[in-house]
Order: structure tokens, then C-alpha cells, then sequence
């Protein structure tokens, strides 16, 4: 039996992710042990492991709709962008900062740790179910690039390449991603997808016949446009919701991280959006500061743009939160330099990082509480004494009653009923949470593999792996 199958993709952001999580779902619900692999993940979104070490969000997804526990060895390497460089994570543990040339001195050990993973899952599942990264065919990158096809050839996998026909020119996509393989590479392609379709499919079905004239590789199923609430390709989704009770603004950062930090208000009764303008704050009830891979770039960015000005205007009539990098922006001084000054604390950057998930005893407003969440940061915070402490840890969750101001290193805090029912308690309003957002996930995702079970060519995809 053949263990690996790969989802490729024409570009970025065409839904590999997503059609992976799917399948993963349902080889899972066929009875199969499966684990999801990325070799390399580029993103700002990563999540804490209960047993050490961090990954992208995008394989925590694919391990919940594997029904296994996330594992580092999912995504290997992981790098977060920076600047023109890249902090360079391995099997979930911090390395350090990498320019391009650094990552291209280190390809022959990321690649042996990749290929090492990969054999370590496939020895323990039945089926590995792999994401390319981009496109395969980056033709300047083609030698140095183990996450596509030298991953697809190593693992002996039936690669599939995923295309977005609500962008246009799908099929061209796909003929110009072939034809750019090297040629061994070419009979690892097994067929292709059209992803997000929302035509008439009689209209579409003629250009298959048409598309073999161009490439002799098959069309294997037409997915249609999903408005699905599941964690979208990394750091390319920007969720609105217009209508709610309450109105939130995000301020998106350059360098924002956790973007998937605010997926359960896709959930609840409340207006959500990314914010890039000052005037679409005007309206929101609640302003949050998210996370930041540079809170020393981004704090110039604020104040550039005037939302330093502005963040300070709405001192004390809304509540303002910041998060892990946005919580060291809202204090006094970060390494000395100034910051917004909104809460009295003030933040050292350290080497160590501190990588940590686990369950936090609350304090005062929260006594007799838990919360779930995980910290990512460098940063040690202090405050001066002044704030509310809300964990019996301190200064990892702040409140400066007088101000509205919120400060926290917990990534994943939206996620407790506790902390969002005293949320919107303090903007005075009512909002049914009981959300279980697992649940919801777990119920999107057998949605999704139903809907590929009927929009893919099974026979074919299942043949290619003996299943």
C-alpha cells in the first residue's frame, strides 16, 4: 500500500490547506490512521503543544480533522518571517534568526530532519496525507525546495495540484505548473483540482475534454466555493463579520502573528474586522492590539500612522486589549525604548523564548477560575503594581480598571466562556457564548469531507494509494 498522497497548489492562498483537512477527515471517517505533513511552513500562525514545542496552526487543524494529537514532526521546520529574514523554528524548538542565504547553508540539515520526520510518521500511521508549500514550480527556488516535489518524490506520493478557478485562468495555471516540473516529477502528478467553483458545472465539464488536447494529466473533481469557518491558509485570511452586539477592530499589524487568535468571533453575535484605516475604528466598541513577530517595527507603525494618537483619545471610554507583542506596545517601555504608555508596565526582549501551553488559576475578577491558553513570546513583562492581576501568575493577565486597558501574554484567551462573558460585561452587553468551538470544527470539517467525497474522483485518488 502506497502511504502518501500530497495536495500542491498553483499559488498560495488557493486552498490546499483546506482541501488537505478535508481529505485527512475523510480517510478518517473511512476507519484509516492518518497524519498530516508540511515539511516547511512559512507563517506567523503557530500554536503551543500541551507536550513542548509549537507548529503551525494550518497542521494542528489537519491533526483535529485526523483525530490525532498535533505533533511537531507535522511541520518540521517552521519559519516566521521577519523583516527579510526568518526565525527559523525545528521540530517545534527555537533556533534563531535566518537570513535567505543562512536558510539556503542549512537546506542539507532541514532536509534530513524533514525526510527523518516523514519516515518516523509513516511508520506509525496508515496513510500520510501531505501540503506542498506555494507553488511547486518556483523554478529559482526549484533545487533548494524540499517541501513540493523532491518531498512528493521521496515520499513516493500521489501529488495532486490544487487550483483556484475564482481567481481565472485555472486551467492555464495547471498547464504551466506541469510543464515546469522536471520530468520525474511530471509522472508524480497524478491528476488535478479545481477548487472554489461557483458556476455551472455543465458550462465547465466540456473544458476537461478540451484540457487533455493541453496535458494528459485528468481533472479528479471540481470543489465547490465553501464559506466554511475553519483556520484558512496561513496569514492569508481577513474574516468580516459587519453585524453584532458588539463591534470589534483589529488593527492589522505588518508584522500581526495568530491570526486565527480571533476565529471564535466567526461564532458569536459580534461584528468583527481587520482595521487598516483609523476612521473604521470610529465604530467599534472594543479595539484590540493583536500579536506581533517585531513589537519594535510595529510600535513605529503605530505611531506613524496616527493609531498611537488615536489609541489614546479612547483612554478610558473603550476597552482597549493588547496581546503577547501588542501587550508589550501598550506599555511604558520596550529594552528601554518608549512605547505607547497606556499600561504601566515595561518589557525586556530576552533570548530564551518562552513556549508554553497549559491551563492558568485566575485571581480577582477571575478567583476560583481557569484559563486555557498559550504563551509564544520573548519578552518578560513587569508591571509597577498598580494593575489588577486576573492570574495567579502575574503580569500574564492585566487590567487597568481606571483605563479599560488589557494586557496579556495568552494567545488563545478569546477561546475561554469565562473571559468573554466578563469581557462584554464590561461594554455592559449580553452575548449567548455556550460556542464549543471544537465542536463547530469538528462538525465544519465532517461537512467538508463530505462535500470532497462527492466533488473528487475517489475511485482514482483511493486506487493510487491501494486504499
Amino acid at each position: 500500500m502506497k502511504k502518501a498522497i500530497m495536495f500542491c497548489g498553483t499559488a498560495s492562498g488557493v486552498g490546499k490547506t483546506i482541501i488537505t483537512a478535508g481529505f485527512c477527515r475523510l480517510l478518517s471517517n473511512k476507519g484509516f490512521h492518518v497524519a498530516p505533513f508540511k515539511a516547511q511552513n512559512m507563517s506567523l500562525n503557530s500554536i503551543a503543544l500541551p507536550e513542548g514545542g509549537e507548529i503551525s496552526v494550518a497542521q494542528a487543524l489537519q491533526a483535529f480533522a485526523c483525530r490525532v494529537k498535533p505533533d511537531v514532526r507535522m511541520n518540521p521546520i517552521l519559519l516566521k518571517p521577519d523583516s527579510g529574514r526568518s526565525y527559523l523554528v525545528r521540530l517545534g524548538k527555537p533556533v534563531g534568526v535566518c537570513s535567505y542565504e543562512d536558510y539556503y547553508r542549512l537546506n542539507a540539515e532541514n532536509r534530513k530532519i524533514v525526510f527523518e520526520a516523514f519516515n518516523s510518521l509513516k511508520s506509525e500511521y496508515d496513510v500520510v496525507v501531505l501540503e506542498g508549500a506555494g507553488s511547486p514550480a518556483e523554478i529559482n527556488l526549484y533545487e533548494h525546495d524540499f517541501v513540493n516535489m523532491y518531498m512528493a518524490e521521496y515520499a513516493n506520493a500521489a501529488v495532486y495540484i490544487v487550483g483556484d478557478i475564482d481567481r481565472g485562468g485555472v486551467f492555464a495555471s495547471f498547464k504551466g505548473t506541469i510543464e515546469l516540473l522536471h520530468p520525474k516529477h511530471k509522472d508524480l502528478v497524478k491528476g488535478f483540482i479545481i477548487n472554489k467553483f461557483r458556476g455551472s458545472y455543465e458550462i465547465l465539464k466540456p473544458a476537461f475534454d478540451m484540457f487533455k488536447n493541453y496535458c494528459p494529466k485528468p481533472i479528479v473533481g471540481v470543489v465547490p466555493y465553501l464559506n466554511l469557518r475553519l483556520d484558512e491558509e496561513d496569514s492569508v485570511f481577513e474574516p468580516v463579520k459587519r453585524d453584532g452586539k458588539v463591534k470589534i477592530g483589529v488593527i492589522r499589524l505588518p508584522h500581526m502573528s495568530n491570526f486565527n487568535e480571533f476565529d471564535v468571533f466567526r461564532f458569536l453575535d459580534v461584528g468583527f474586522r481587520f482595521v487598516r484605516k483609523l476612521i473604521e475604528l470610529d465604530d467599534c466598541d472594543l479595539v484590540i492590539l493583536p500579536g506581533s513577530k517585531n513589537p519594535v517595527f510595529d510600535l513605529e507603525f503605530l505611531v506613524q500612522s496616527g493609531f498611537d494618537a488615536y489609541l489614546k483619545g479612547i483612554l478610558g471610554k473603550k476597552p482597549i486589549i493588547g496581546i503577547c507583542g501588542g501587550y508589550q506596545m501598550l506599555g511604558k517601555s520596550i529594552n528601554g525604548k518608549k512605547a505607547l504608555g497606556l499600561l504601566d508596565v515595561e518589557t525586556e526582549l530576552l533570548d530564551d523564548k518562552v513556549v508554553v501551553y497549559r491551563e492558568y488559576e485566575g485571581a480577582s475578577d477571575f478567583e476560583g477560575k481557569r484559563l486555557i491558553g498559550y504563551e509564544i513570546h520573548h519578552g518578560m513583562t513587569r508591571s509597577n503594581g498598580r494593575l489588577k492581576q486576573l492570574l495567579k501568575d502575574e503580569d500574564l493577565l492585566v487590567f487597568d480598571e481606571d483605563n479599560f486597558v488589557i494586557g496579556t501574554y495568552l494567545h488563545g484567551i478569546f477561546n475561554n466562556n469565562d473571559f468573554l462573558k466578563w469581557l462584554f460585561g464590561l461594554l455592559g452587553v449580553d452575548i449567548e457564548l455556550g460556542i464549543n468551538i471544537f465542536k463547530e470544527k469538528d462538525e465544519q470539517l465532517n461537512e467538508l469531507s463530505k462535500v470532497l467525497e462527492h466533488s473528487l474522483d475517489l475511485e482514482i485518488m483511493l486506487d493510487e494509494l491501494d486504499l
